[in-house]
């Protein structure tokens, strides 16, 4: 029975804030500085219509980066993001995965608390509260933090959380990581907070090297709320799509609903690995987990490499493009106006003309100085997080543009084919074609093929040499045309 005297202990360790000049303290408060400070200076000389979204997402990642700070073991881990509608059944699927109640399953929605599972020394539960100091929990204290924390106890201490994790021996993978994120859409409830915004679990699930999408087969489809969310993701997020309560419905129609979810995914270019059906407090029911743990075994085989870097760098660069894109423009614009200066014949055009140009040529420099002062800051920052990274044993050298293409192979003649029957186009015969070129027959053309008159002595003295072939290129003495061949072989 937790007594008001406990729970008032709990708040104020959950505000504590104690002074930290540690190195690593400092450097990031120093990378804090520069998003939150620097950088909005500097978008107030030019930035794109997107740049809030560009500032939310680099503050997100280092507030992630901030908990691998906090948590160096995440490093060498496979996050594995679950992700999902409220009240579709995240945390209860984890707990079923690992065997026992190990996140809660009533979690506030207004906490919008992302809470860490991994396999640790010791069973343990730390959260980082909203000055990154660390918050010793005791299972019941973390057991307490529901939609029900203000009615039972008259306090909210979710919402001075920033995310939780949770160590246990047992855990069975020693190379993942498990991420339960709060639902992203609203409850139907009064206490629903901005905290819990599509805004903030698309930045939680994009930081997870791979995505288990929870819904519930009830819902009979895959919501179109779900799709767009998932659309939303980043393209290269691997995902399985995991269908909970699949008992809910007759054998025969759970079946036509992971088809149809299955179908509707590959229809949406949202292609998913698998979709499991599964009933997760009943593993013995018709619809156990064992697929899935199939795929988390599949996934703790497999190294991943960290994507603070790769993700820093791609928000820069959007920054960076929107800049060269302007800058494009106002060269445009000033070669125009240097024109329409040279032609003009008289002087009201030419005094006009020339003040127009100072002032695109003033608009010009404020740009270059705009994407000069980008750079510099980029790299500011890259070489501050390289330093933080070789505090905690993370190397993050920051990756060329090139690292940033997709460069995942494409099935081009598999893309022809598709392209085919969408026309409705017969697969062409190519026996007949490759035929055509076995017939035996004498060439008559042989003479006109080469442009010149074949010497018989020669030709039988080269091929008859050990190596034949090796003697065509000395027997053709040129390049063969390959039109000029078709035109000439019967």
């Amino acid at each position: 029975m937790t007594t008001p005297h406990d729970r008032y202990d709990l708040l104020c360790r959950a505000t504590r804030r104690r002074r930290d000049d540690s190195p690593l303290s400092a450097g990031l408060a120093a990378l804090e500085n520069l998003l939150r400070h620097d950088l909005r200076a500097l978008a107030r000389q030019g930035s794109p219509d997107n740049f809030a979204d560009i500032l939310f997402a680099l503050e997100q990642e280092l507030q992630r980066f901030r908990d691998f700070c906090e948590f160096p073991d995440l490093a060498q881990k496979t996050i594995v993001g679950f992700g999902g509608a409220f009240s579709a059944g995240k945390s209860s699927l984890i707990n079923a995965l690992v065997g026992k109640r190990a996140v809660q399953v009533a979690a506030d929605p207004t906490t919008a608390l992302p809470t860490y599972l991994l396999r640790g020394a010791e069973a343990s539960v730390v959260a980082l509260n909203m000055f990154r100091q660390r918050v010793v929990l005791s299972e019941a204290e973390f057991a307490s933090l529901t939609h029900e924390e203000a009615e039972n106890h008259g306090s909210n201490v979710g919402e001075l959380l920033q995310s939780a994790f949770v160590t246990d021996p047992d855990f069975a993978w020693d190379s993942l990581a498990f991420l339960d994120t709060p639902g992203y859409s609203k409850p139907d409830s009064e206490s629903w907070g901005e905290r819990t915004d599509e805004a903030i679990a698309r930045a939680q699930l994009n930081t997870a090297h791979v995505l288990v999408w929870v819904v519930s087969a009830k819902a009979g489809t895959l919501p179109e709320e779900d799709l767009a969310f998932l659309a939303s993701l980043r393209a290269d997020l691997p995902r399985i799509v995991v269908v909970t309560h699949a008992d809910a419905h007759p054998a025969a129609e759970t079946a036509k609903v992971v088809a149809m979810m299955a179908q509707t995914l590959a229809e949406r270019a949202l292609p998913a690995l698998a979709v499991i059906p599964v009933r997760a407090n009943r593993p013995k029911s018709d619809y156990p987990l064992t697929p899935l743990l199939t795929q988390l075994d599949d996934w703790n085989q497999q190294t991943r490499a960290l994507s603070f870097a790769r993700h820093f760098k791609q928000q820069f660069t959007a920054y960076a493009r929107f800049l060269e894109g302007e800058q494009r423009r106002a060269h445009l614009h000033l070669n125009r106006l240097n024109r329409i200066l040279a032609l003009a014949d008289t002087p009201e055009v030419q005094a006009d003309a020339t003040e127009l140009r100072y002032t695109a040529q003033a608009a010009l420099t404020r740009l270059d100085d705009t994407s000069t002062q980008l750079h510099t800051l980029r790299q500011t920052f890259f070489a501050q997080l390289k330093t933080i990274g070789a505090r905690v044993g993370i190397a993050l050298p920051e990756p060329s543009e090139l690292d940033l293409l997709d460069l995942a192979p494409v099935d081009v003649l598999g893309l022809l084919r598709e392209a085919r029957a969408a026309r409705g186009t017969a697969e062409p015969d190519y026996q007949r074609q490759w035929a055509a070129l076995t017939v035996k027959g004498d060439c008559q053309n042989t003479a006109r093929l080469l442009r010149r008159p074949l010497d018989a002595a020669r030709v039988s003295g080269l091929l008859a040499q050990p190596d034949p072939a090796a003697n065509i290129p000395r027997l053709l003495r040129r390049p063969l045309d390959a039109r000029r061949i078709a035109t000439l072989l019967p």
